[in-house]
């Protein structure tokens, strides 16, 4: 008696398989979401030192290990093939669609805004405190008085 319950065990098995190779493409539906969600923290023990950049005409973070750029009283940072702002450099940071960012960061692909920014960053540890460049120091939150004077920055135009 078990011997026939393999067999027929074995022909369901095969007839099943035999139905699922016969559905027609179009029956099927893939459903695809993606979420971005919140990019890992930024972690910076102390406020950045941000340097102007006269090509891009932005400023950008130095000494970090992140991609974090400062714009029309805002920060913004890239990672992960996206771009976050936030007001302060330590977040909470923001999902930002490409076409809302400000011109500067869209009109230069992010490989060349880091050239910039290290091209920069070598005159600023050559020149140390006697850098002439635009800079300031990074603001935690964008609450405590940044935005339009930070855009100014501190120094004169760098030659960089």
């Amino acid at each position: 008696m078990s011997r026939k319950i393999v067999q027929m065990t074995v022909l369901a098995c095969a007839l099943f398989s035999v139905i699922l190779t016969t559905v027609t493409p179009a029956s099927a539906q893939v459903n695809v979401n993606i979420n971005i969600g919140p990019p890992p923290p930024v972690v910076v023990h102390a406020a950045p030192t941000m340097l102007f950049l006269p090509e891009p005409a932005i400023y950008v973070a130095v000494g970090t290990p992140y991609d974090i750029f400062f714009i029309d009283g805002r920060y913004y940072y890239f990672h992960g093939d996206n771009w976050f702002w936030a007001s302060g450099y330590r977040g909470p940071w923001v999902h930002v669609v490409y076409r809302s960012l400000p011109l500067g960061l869209r009109k230069f692909k992010v490989h060349h805004l880091r050239q910039y920014r290290e091209r920069e960053y070598a005159v600023y540890r050559v020149q140390g405190p006697k850098f002439k460049g635009k800079h300031f120091v990074g603001i935690e939150d964008g609450d405590s008085g940044g935005g339009k004077s930070q855009g100014r920055g501190r120094g004169k135009r760098g030659k960089g």
